[in-house]
């Protein structure tokens, strides 16, 4: 009996000292935060409007799940503690979410309120060629296409009541987009100095400023730029880079007149004539500027000019922009290849500029140097073949030119 009963006392220790020996999870156990992620990695608002982000972080069981939120702009968009960013003003912020050593991130882009009585943009150029002009008696062919949202490319040809072959090339640009930025570029992405690079194709020029979170879409050539000497491929007239001034006079000719372009760090532009440049520079707002040739457009109105042999007709490279200052237009006709077109004049300028809608235009360069670049659908940074050349320029081939302008977009 004291046997069995042993045995039976045995029995039931066993198992209580084994459970006993078990691995029991403290309670007060820190478990670190392995990631934070947003529901959102992208928001676009306009001024005024507000959106949540939501912050999960993982584990779930993490033991301090608490979110700090930060805006690296806050007078642009701000954030609460529950997530709530609201716009401020136009422009780009990064809200962060954080807890532990983890954080996540989203980009903001806040775009200003369109104002009342702002013109219609992107316009359908073709429609408008047609209603506003009298320059197309035949259309041969048109397509539109947007190699992004705010940038809208068309392409057309036809035949003008002279019976001439015409095709041009217009990409309308909306600068109200905090992504969307134009800049100048130069040969060899430097300065024009002796001993630096003083010409170069325009497709080459964009390859070396195009990278991630700079992404350049097209554009056309501008100033009018010395083609022999130890300047050549410098700009004839002013020209300014990234705030510097690398040109400081102007061209002299008397049939010839030179006016410029300029804008800042707000991206509004601003035209004017030579006599203008000094009140220009005395802003000291100048972050780019380049120079052309005669103002076609001046305030919604078409100007006057003398004719002469340089205003024939020729290949064009032409910039224009809108009542608002933000939303422009570059606009390239081929020339001299009379199956295909023949070229542009002044007065077909003007009409065609006035069409689609600019107030403000001018005739920035011509003939072989007429460049019109389109960045090919989705092509990475390491395509060597990425940037296209949509027009048929007059040399037959993209020539080696002086200065350019790109279209970047921030992604």
């Amino acid at each position: 009996m004291k046997r069995f009963i042993f045995i039976l006392a045995t029995t039931v220790l066993i198992p209580a000292g084994f459970f006993s020996c078990n691995k029991i999870e403290k309670p007060d156990e820190t478990v670190s935060v392995e990631a934070v992620t947003l529901d959102k990695t992208r928001m676009d608002l306009s001024e005024g409007e507000s959106q949540y982000l939501t912050a999960t972080v993982s584990p779930y069981h993490a033991t301090d799940k608490n979110i700090t939120w930060t805006s690296s702009s806050p007078e642009v968009a701000t954030v609460n503690s529950s997530g709530l960013v609201s716009a401020v003003k136009a422009g780009r912020a990064t809200i962060t979410a954080a807890a532990g050593s983890k954080k996540a991130e989203c980009l903001v882009a806040v775009f200003a309120k369109e104002t009342p009585g702002i013109d219609a943009f992107p316009v359908n150029v073709v429609k408008a060629l047609q209603q506003n002009s009298s320059l197309i008696k035949t259309l041969r062919d048109s397509s539109s296409y947007r190699p992004h949202e705010n940038v809208t490319v068309t392409e057309v040809s036809y035949v003008d009541h002279a019976g001439n072959n015409l095709a041009a090339f217009v990409m309308q640009v909306n600068l109200a987009d905090p992504r969307v930025s134009i800049t100048n570029t130069t040969p060899g992405d430097t300065d024009f100095q002796v001993g630096n690079v003083q010409r170069q194709r325009l497709s080459e020029q964009f390859k070396l400023i195009d990278k991630a979170g700079n992404r350049v879409i097209g554009g056309v050539n501008t100033d009018f730029f010395t083609t022999t000497g130890t300047y050549a491929g410098r700009p004839s007239s002013a020209f300014w880079h990234n705030g510097v001034c690398y040109r400081d006079v102007f061209a002299s000719e008397t049939n010839r007149p030179r006016c410029f372009v300029w804008w800042g760090e707000d991206e509004h532009i601003h035209m004017g004539h030579s006599s203008d440049y000094p009140a220009a520079k005395a802003t000291g707002k100048i972050k780019e500027l380049f120079s052309g040739g005669q103002i076609l457009l001046e305030n919604g109105k078409i100007t006057a000019f003398s004719e002469d042999s340089v205003y024939g007709t020729h290949p064009r490279t032409l910039f224009g922009y809108t009542s608002d200052d933000r939303k422009i237009v570059l606009v390239v006709f081929d020339g001299r290849q009379s199956a295909w077109s023949v070229g542009v004049n002044y007065p077909d300028m003007q009409a065609f500029m006035n069409a689609i809608g600019c107030h403000w235009a001018i005739n920035i360069d011509g003939g072989g140097s007429s460049t019109f670049i389109v960045r090919k659908d989705g092509a990475p940074f390491t395509d060597a073949g990425r940037f296209l050349i949509r027009n048929k320029p007059s040399d037959g081939s993209e020539r080696a030119i002086g200065p350019g302008l790109a279209v970047v977009v921030t992604d």
